[in-house]
């Protein structure tokens, strides 16, 4: 989750308190009548913040696609502007948002290739 900047001017006269905005929420899985499409963090990094000196986003996700139809699943790893730009779309195109997947995708399931050697 990204919190939005910390105001300490609320909008009441007490002049006592925070308000904390959130923007924008990620890892979701959404759901629509063919698909299940699960979107895991995979790759946290530290960025300087101007509020609260450093603050962890996540730049790439683990992407599951499930096909209701018969349980076959397809998996690829997205940038996190590749992965907003799909679950904005599907949300668009009808999809629900039916959970949120806070830890990595479990590694038994899922270990990208890679070059050795």
């Amino acid at each position: 989750m990204t919190l939005g900047k910390v105001s300490t001017n609320p909008p009441f006269s007490s002049g006592m308190g925070y308000i904390i905005r959130v923007k924008q929420t990620h890892l979701m899985q959404v759901t629509n009548s063919t698909t299940i499409v699960d979107f895991f963090p995979e790759a946290f990094v530290a960025e300087a913040d101007d509020i609260k000196g450093m603050k962890v986003v996540i730049k790439r996700f683990n992407k599951r696609v499930t096909f209701r139809a018969n349980g076959q699943k397809s998996y690829s790893t997205v940038t996190e502007i590749d992965a907003r730009n799909d679950w904005e779309s599907r949300i668009a195109n009808g999809a629900e948002v039916t959970n949120f997947n806070l830890d990595k995708m479990p590694r038994e399931e899922y270990s990208p290739m890679a070059c050795v050697g």
